[in-house]
C-alpha cells in the first residue's frame, strides 16, 4: 500500500473531509498531505496549526498532482447542492472522479459527521477480484460497520423475458433469475476472500437509483462502488452519502 493520503481542496476547506482524513490516516498509519487551490492564506494557516498535514498551495491542475503523488486514497469534499441546480453543473470533486479510473477517491458529504455505516456494492459481471479484495480490507482495517450489497436489474430482464413467455412463467424466470444471481455473487465474493458464508443485501432495481435511495432510507454514510459501474456518475449524483469509488 503506498504510504500516502492526499486530500484536494479548492475555494473552500470542509473540515468534513479533514476529520475522515484524521480517521483514516491513524488507522493505517498513512501520511497526510493536502494539496489546495485558490485558498486565502489565513484559511491554510488553520489546517497547519489544528492538523499533522503537510499543506501545499499549489497551481498545478489535480491531475498532475495526483500522478505525482500517486496516493493510495485521495478524500475530496462533496458540496451539498440542489437538485435542480446539480442536474447543470457538477462540483469539481465530482468531475475529478468521473474524469479517471486510475485513482481510489472518497467524495466526503458535506455536513456528514462521521463514517459508521457503509455499502460495498459488488456485481456479477463487472466487480473485478481486485476490488473486491482491496475494498474489503480497507473497510476491515479502518474499522467501520460495512455490509456486502447487490441490485438485479429485474426491468432490464423483464423486457426480454416478456417477448418470449406468458406473465406467469416469466415472473417465475425472473425470481429463478435473481436467486441466480444473488448465489453466483455471494459465490464470487466468498472465493476471492476465502470465505466460508458471506451475507449479502439483495436488491432489484437499476442500480443507479435503488442504491442510493436505500443508502438514504436505511441511514448509511458511505457508498463503495468501482469505477467500472458504467453508470458511476448519475449514482454519484443520485446519492445523498459519501461515495467512495475504488479501482477495478
Amino acid at each position: 500500500m503506498t504510504e500516502n493520503l492526499l486530500i484536494l481542496f479548492k475555494e473552500k476547506i470542509f473540515n468534513e473531509v479533514l476529520s475522515v482524513a484524521k480517521d483514516i490516516s491513524t488507522k493505517f498509519q498513512l501520511k497526510v498531505k493536502v494539496y489546495t487551490q485558490d485558498i486565502p492564506q489565513e484559511e491554510l494557516e488553520k489546517i497547519s496549526q489544528k492538523r499533522d498535514f503537510d499543506v501545499v498551495s499549489s497551481a498545478e491542475d489535480f491531475e498532475t498532482i495526483l500522478e505525482k503523488e500517486r496516493p493510495f486514497l485521495t478524500l475530496l469534499p462533496r458540496p451539498k447542492v440542489s437538485p435542480i441546480v446539480h442536474a447543470f453543473v457538477k462540483p469539481w470533486s465530482e468531475k475529478l472522479v468521473e474524469s479517471t479510473d486510475r485513482w481510489n477517491f472518497l467524495l466526503v458529504e458535506q455536513g456528514m459527521e462521521k463514517i459508521k455505516k457503509v455499502l460495498l456494492y459488488v456485481d456479477r459481471d463487472t466487480s473485478s477480484d481486485n476490488y473486491i479484495r482491496s475494498t474489503y480490507e480497507f473497510l476491515k482495517k479502518w474499522g467501520v460497520d460495512f455490509e456486502f450489497v447487490t441490485v438485479f436489474d429485474e426491468r432490464y430482464f423483464e423486457l426480454l423475458i416478456k417477448k418470449e413467455h406468458p406473465e406467469q412463467e416469466a415472473k417465475e424466470l425472473l425470481g429463478r433469475m435473481f436467486e441466480d444471481y444473488i448465489s453466483a455473487v455471494r459465490e464470487k465474493i466468498k472465493k476471492v476472500l476465502q470465505l466460508e458464508k458471506v451475507e449479502i443485501i439483495p436488491l432489484k432495481g437499476e442500480v443507479r437509483k435503488t442504491l442510493p435511495y436505500f443508502a438514504r432510507v436505511h441511514k448509511y454514510d458511505l457508498l463503495v462502488i468501482s469505477h467500472a459501474y458504467e453508470d458511476k456518475n448519475e449514482l454519484i449524483e443520485n446519492s445523498e452519502t459519501s461515495v467512495a469509488v475504488f479501482k477495478n
